[in-house]
C-alpha cells in the first residue's frame, strides 16, 4: 500500500537505511527514470538496465542526499550521469540506431513497438509524427538531446536544468536553440511549434 510520505520524507528514510521507504521510493521513481531515458532515445532493453543502474546509485549515494532537497532532480541528475556514461560507451552503435528510418519502414517499427496500424488515419498519422519527433530528438547530439527532454518533457526551468546539467543558464538556451534547429531541419513537413522553440 502506497504511503502518504512525500518523496522528500521517504529519502530521509532510505538515507536512514529503511528499505521499506526504498522499495515503495523505487516504484514511484522507476516511471519517471524509464521515461526520461526513452525519451532521451534508449532501446526499451537500454531504459530497463540504466533505470536499473540508476535506482542502484541511488541507494548507493542515499548519503549524499542533502535533507530537503527535491528527489525527482536529485535522481534525475543520477540518470542523466548514467546516461552520459553509456553514450561514451555505445556513442557509434547509437548514432546507427536512431538514425531516422524510411517512410516504408513505418509499418514494421509501428508493429515492433505495440503500435497498432489499423483504424483512423489521423490517429495513425498522428503516430508517425511522434515516432518521426521522437527518433529526431534521439538523434541529437548529447548535450542538447538532454536540455531539449529536461525542458520539453520533464517541465525543467532554464534555471533548473543549468543546475541539474552543471553548466550556465545561457548554455542551456543556446542548447535548447541548437536543438530547436537541427529538429526542424530533420522534420521541415512538421507545423511551426511542434518542435517547441523557446523565444
Amino acid at each position: 500500500m502506497r504511503s502518504a510520505l512525500s518523496d522528500e520524507e521517504l529519502m530521509e528514510q532510505v538515507v536512514a537505511d529503511e528499505s521499506d521507504a526504498f522499495r515503495e521510493l523505487v516504484e514511484r521513481l522507476r516511471p519517471v527514470v524509464r521515461g526520461f531515458l526513452w525519451r532521451l532515445g534508449c532501446s526499451l532493453s537500454e531504459v530497463d538496465d540504466l533505470a536499473q543502474e540508476t535506482l542502484i546509485r541511488l541507494w548507493g549515494h542515499r548519503r549524499s542526499y542533502h535533507r530537503g532537497r527535491p528527489v525527482r532532480p536529485y535522481v534525475l541528475t543520477i540518470a542523466k550521469n548514467v546516461y552520459l556514461v553509456h553514450c561514451q560507451r555505445a556513442s557509434r552503435e547509437t548514432a546507427a540506431r536512431v538514425s531516422l528510418a524510411a517512410p516504408s519502414d513505418l509499418d514494421r517499427l509501428l508493429l515492433r513497438d505495440g503500435w497498432q496500424v489499423e483504424g483512423p488515419g489521423e490517429a495513425l498519422l498522428a503516430k508517425y509524427r511522434e515516432f518521426r519527433l521522437t527518433q529526431a530528438v534521439a538523434s541529437l547530439p548529447p548535450g542538447e538531446r538532454l536540455v531539449f527532454v529536461l525542458k520539453h518533457h520533464e517541465g525543467l526551468k532554464y534555471e533548473e536544468i543549468a543546475s541539474l546539467l552543471d553548466i550556465a543558464e545561457g548554455t542551456v538556451k543556446s542548447r535548447m536553440l541548437r536543438a530547436v534547429r537541427a529538429l526542424r531541419r530533420a522534420l521541415p513537413d512538421l507545423e511551426p511549434g511542434d518542435s517547441k522553440e523557446e523565444s
